[in-house]
């Protein structure tokens, strides 16, 4: 059975980069700012003697899942570059070997 195989290390390096970046400076900061607002909610102006400590929790629930969610983004980042780390690797042993059967 053929296989195509194509591997554009620039553009995948590229991609992990926005993977990392987005999980760094866009979704981490905002669900951090998302949850002190919440906090300060519920801790100010939305004072209920059992309802509030109930939500509170439920967030950082939620804020938990979120923060599992982001490490699996940069997990694809990590398994792009190995995938491009392994292939390189053996580019260079099949280069090597026909290299030394000359």
């Amino acid at each position: 059975m053929p296989a195509n195989i194509k591997l554009t290390y620039a553009e995948i390096t590229r991609v992990s980069n926005v993977l990392d970046n987005s999980v760094d400076h866009t979704l981490v900061p905002r669900m951090n700012e998302a949850k002190a607002e919440v906090d300060t909610l519920l801790t100010t102006n939305l004072v209920l003697t059992k309802a509030s400590p109930a939500l509170m929790t439920q967030y950082e629930k939620f804020n938990t899942a979120l923060t599992a969610a982001t490490d699996s983004i940069k997990g694809y980042a990590t398994q792009f570059r190995q995938i491009m780390q392994s292939v390189q690797d053996m580019d260079k042993e099949i280069a090597d070997k026909v290299n030394s059967a000359q």
